[in-house]
């Protein structure tokens, strides 16, 4: 196998940035292997099985898609839309409870998009998007705790733990991908 070809599988739908200097650090070990005395084939074969060297390097860096996924502002407006709607309609309804747990929805909003915005593009559309349902969730589940705790528990109780384990899984993903963003803006000098 030659080493574009390998090239061609292993940086398959990273980020142009994260192409460019993995196909320079390739090629780079290529040559040296050369230089010792090994035929291209074989100094590519030292590189390994490129399917997996593109498996790795996903974990590491971030694809194409990804960097210009732009879904964040339209998901983050909906979403405080949603619950914006979701508070006056409790207003109407004189549900104090769920009223205050979306008016403290929103203020949560306010201080996450100060938090994001400072951040490159990719990064703050893929926080944005993920803040946003989960501002909506936390405004369900602020509602029902408050039911819970003055004594009037929604009949599916369960989920209000369940909700917390989903939002750790949440954190836990976007922050993964977040730092692969980052990781791989700064390759490219966007960050």
């Amino acid at each position: 196998m030659t080493l574009y070809d390998w090239l061609n599988v292993a940086l398959r739908d990273l980020a142009p940035a994260a192409q460019e200097r993995m196909t320079a650090e390739y090629h780079a070990h290529v040559q040296d292997a050369m230089t010792g005395g090994l035929t291209e084939p074989e100094a590519v074969a030292t590189l390994g099985d490129p399917a997996q060297v593109n498996r790795a390097l996903r974990r590491t860096y971030a694809t194409d898609q990804e960097l210009r996924n732009g879904q964040g502002p339209k998901v983050w407006w909906l979403m405080l839309l949603l619950v914006a709607g979701y508070g006056l309609s409790a207003l109407w309804f004189e549900q104090a409870v769920e009223a205050v747990a979306a008016a403290t929805a929103l203020v949560l909003a306010c201080l996450a998009w100060v938090l994001v915005r400072s951040e490159p593009r990719p990064v703050r559309n893929l926080l944005l998007a993920t803040t946003g349902p989960w501002l909506f969730n936390f405004t369900l589940w602020l509602g029902w705790s408050v039911q819970a705790w003055l004594g009037d528990p929604p009949s599916f109780g369960a989920i209000l733990w369940l909700l917390t384990v989903l939002w750790v899984v949440w954190l836990v993903d976007t922050m993964q991908q977040a730092r692969r963003m980052r990781r791989t803006l700064t390759l490219g000098g966007r960050a």
